[in-house]
């Protein structure tokens, strides 16, 4: 390939300048994509094959979720904590993990959590409905009581 032909051409596509101002719309230039290569369609476009043809399985793209999708939404901070809370909750019951899980790790990692869950009470004091205080609390209090029973029971 000579130093004069350009193997590729860098496109910015960001919305606003590095000062913060929204970029001027251009035209979309015109595509110089050599013949058998393929090409990604812009953001926001669709690569919808003809009518009547499949496309490849492997750019085959799942469809949207909406919220009336079972179990799926928009991220909700209660949610959030509660997944938190099982995981802990896993580490310190000891089920769903390996046999050859060492316990103190198990008990160190459930520790981490609980001080994750305190760290994210204290940022978002303030911040949060009534229910997401309820839940914070009641999880941050059930987790210290598991902490404090398996730590004694394990001798630790």
């Amino acid at each position: 390939m000579s130093e004069t032909e350009k193997p590729f051409t860098v496109n910015d596509r960001r919305h606003f300048t590095a000062d913060g101002r929204p970029r001027e719309e251009t035209e979309p230039e015109a595509s110089d994509a050599r013949p058998g290569e393929t090409t990604s369609p812009p953001p926001g476009e669709s690569a919808t094959p003809p009518p009547g043809e499949e496309p490849p399985a492997e750019s085959r793209e799942p469809p949207p979720r909406g919220e009336g999708d079972a179990g799926v939404g928009p991220a909700d901070f209660s949610q959030f904590l509660l997944s938190l809370g099982a995981q802990a909750s896993i580490l310190l019951t000891g089920q769903g993990l390996p046999e050859d899980a060492d316990p103190e790790e198990a008990l160190d990692g459930a520790r981490s959590i609980i001080a994750i869950l305190e760290m994210l009470r204290d940022k978002t004091d303030g911040r949060r409905t009534k229910q997401e205080d309820e839940v914070i609390e009641g999880l941050l209090f059930e987790l210290r009581m598991a902490y404090v029973e398996t730590s004694r029971a394990g001798g630790s």
